[in-house]
This record gives C-alpha cells, sequence and structure tokens, in this order.
C-alpha cells in the first residue's frame, strides 16, 4: 500500500532512508521472478535524520545523489518510505461497499484518529481481506494510515533534489511485510523489524496483516549505553557494538559489553512480549507461531537465540531474497548487510510484483 503513487518499466527500486545509513536496492522483472541487478549503500552523518524526520535534507539528498553516481544506479520507477513511528495505524472493520463509498467512509473513519487538521495529513487505506461468515461476514477488514503531508513531502523533497522522481510512498514497516515469504494456512507469524532508533513489530495470519507497532528502543540505545557506561564517541561505541557486542543466554558468560547492553535488549524483550500479549488477547490468536526476525539490529550476536528463549517462539533470521535471483556481479557489501537491506527489497518488489 501506498501514501501517494504516481506513475513503466521492468525495474523497479527501493530507496530506504533511515537514521544512520540509505539503502537502495533495484530489482528486475524477469520470466523466472525478480532479478536483483543493482545495490547500494551508504552512512548518513549523526543527526541529519532523527526519530524518521528529515533534518538536513540538503546533506541527505547529496549523499543519495553521491551514492547513486559512485554505484551507476539509474532509478526509473522508484519507491520509498517513510517510518513508522511517525504514522498513524489502525486496523477498522466497514461493511462491503464500492470502491468509491470505501474512500469517502475511510476518510470519515480515519477522522477520529488524527490529531491534526484534516487538511494537513494524508489518508489512505488497503482492503486486507474479507471476512468469513465465522468472523461475521459481510465486512473488510481494512488498515487505515494516515501521515502528515509535511513529512511526505519532505521525503520527496530529497529525493528530487537527488534526482529521483519516485512513483509512491510506503512505511517501512509495510515494506519489511513484503519480504516475509510464504506463510501456512491458519500460520501466525511476526515480524520484528530491529533498525537503528525503532523496532517495528508486524503479526500475520495466513499473510494476512493484523496488528503493527513500532517501539523505540533499538540499535541506537544499545550504542548509547555503550557510550554512556565505556565513556566512548558515538562512532567508537557503534563499532564496538558491532564487533564485540552478544547477548548472553540465561546466565551463561559474556564479554564486557554483552553485560553492558543486557538491560536495553530484556527491555526490549519485553515490550515485544507486551505486544504479543495484546495482539493474543486482541485477536483470540493463542499462538504465535514464529518469528522472523529483520533489521541491521537482528545481527547483534545471539540476539535471535536469546528473543527465542525469553519469548517461547522459533525465531529465524529473515531472507529478504527469497524468490529474487542475484544477477549482480559484487555481492559481498548485500550479504554482509543483508537485514539491512529488507525495507529496501521490500520497496523494490512494490514495482515488480503488481
Amino acid at each position: 500500500m501506498a501514501l501517494f503513487t504516481f506513475g513503466t518499466s521492468n525495474t523497479s527500486t527501493g530507496v530506504d532512508i533511515g537514521t544512520s545509513s540509505v539503502k537502495i536496492v533495484q530489482l528486475k522483472k524477469s520470466p523466472s521472478g525478480p532479478e536483483l541487478i543493482a545495490y547500494a549503500m551508504a552512512p548518513l552523518p549523526t543527526g541529519a535524520v532523527e526519530e524518521g524526520n528529515i533534518k538536513d535534507a540538503q546533506t541527505v539528498s547529496a549523499v543519495i545523489k553521491d551514492v547513486l553516481k559512485t554505484s551507476k544506479l539509474r532509478p526509473d520507477r522508484s519507491f520509498a518510505s517513510i517510518s513508522g513511528q511517525n504514522v498513524i495505524m489502525r486496523f477498522t472493520k466497514l461493511p462491503i461497499m464500492t470502491p468509491d463509498e470505501l474512500e469517502q467512509t475511510v476518510r470519515i473513519e480515519a477522522e477520529q484518529y488524527v490529531p491534526y487538521a484534516i487538511d494537513e495529513v494524508s489518508i489512505t487505506h488497503a482492503v486486507l481481506n474479507e471476512l468469513t461468515e465465522e468472523e461475521g461476514g459481510g465486512k473488510y477488514s481494512i488498515l487505515l494510515v494516515v501521515a502528515q503531508k509535511e513529512l511526505v513531502n519532505s521525503y520527496l523533497d530529497v529525493l528530487k533534489a537527488a534526482g529521483i522522481t519516485n512513483e509512491a510512498v510506503d512505511v517501512d514497516t509495510i515494506a519489511a511485510v513484503q519480504t516475509a515469504g510464504a506463510q501456512e494456512g491458519g500460520e501466525v507469524v511476526a515480524i520484528i523489524d530491529s533498525g537503528a532508533r525503532t523496532t517495528n513489530i508486524s503479526v500475520l495470519k495466513s499473510g494476512i496483516l493484523m496488528f503493527t507497532r513500532n517501539i523505540p528502543i533499538a540499535g541506537n540505545n544499545i550504542t548509547q549505553m555503550i557510550m554512556n557506561v565505556m565513556k566512548q564517541e558515538f562512532e567508537q561505541a557503534e563499532s564496538i557494538k558491532v564487533q564485540e557486542a552478544e547477548v548472553t543466554i540465561g546466565d551463561t558468560g559474556g564479554n564486557e559489553v554483552a553485560e553492558v547492553v543486557k538491560t536495553t535488549v530484556e527491555e526490549l524483550a519485553s515490550e515485544i512480549r507486551r505486544s504479543f500479549d495484546y495482539f493474543k488477547a486482541q485477536s483470540r490468536e493463542p499462538l504465535i507461531h514464529r518469528i522472523i526476525l529483520t533489521g541491521g539490529s537482528a545481527n547483534l550476536k545471539s540476539f535471535n537465540t536469546y528473543l527465542s528463549n525469553e519469548l517461547g517462539v522459533d525465531v529465524f533470521m529473515g531472507n529478504p531474497l527469497e524468490g529474487i535471483s542475484v544477477t549482480v556481479q559484487d555481492t559481498e557489501m548485500l550479504y554482509n548487510n543483508l537485514q539491512q537491506f529488507c525495507v529496501a527489497i521490500g520497496l523494490a518488489l512494490r514495482g515488480v510484483t503488481d
């Protein structure tokens, strides 16, 4: 689903502007399925993007323009995303009606959730599924998405300054879900996308999104703890986290950094558990069958094992390249940072699977 759609081509480019870096992936349509033909990644200076808001538009657009030039990547049909932490997403049920009637009804329904003037926001929706007779029948399950126009336009302006004409703006949470892969009928799967600033939780049943929540605890919280305890600057603390940090399991020993990060990881696991409990109570689903872990912070050593032990659910590392053939020559950076490319891949898939 998208907040705005503008514009066809056999290639599709996903642009993920995150807190700490920009990730770009280009896919190509082919008879055998999507092909990854180009990708790029570049760090962003600290403070250029904060809490999903672009603070230094000139720097961000310059970074994107430069990485496109050095990687010789030429976006044609492009898709970008804004952070789910700055978007209002609500699930509701509405009677089956014509598309035009639904559009009007959704706008009226969404107004009760909007804390801004209605002309200052973009309102869109996705029909997730039609309820079965057992679920009440005669209704659609709807996901409402509301975002401030100023926020959306800030991303569009940055992309335009970098030479990218964007076709649609999506939500990073939704983009990550696109890479979840096939699910068995009736299976309940949680996708935990842990990045630099936030951890997004999405729960799907039979591939249909049923619940989503953003938790403001993620990789940067761990970096901040290392800065505070070990008296390091941000860059040094980030390097220590990536190279040395691990999550200890139970009472087993760990290195010095493991003790520093333990408090943050425990807090995150507690918030994930609360989210699962809320979902189960609201949906009356007794079990979450498995967890798919994605995002840059998913690479924290033993994080997947720790979550599995704490939550009592099998945890699998996400594979955003499932069903995608990789034909680009140099793949080292791609595979070394695969979890960080999850949103960009999900965005690019919009243009080669629709």
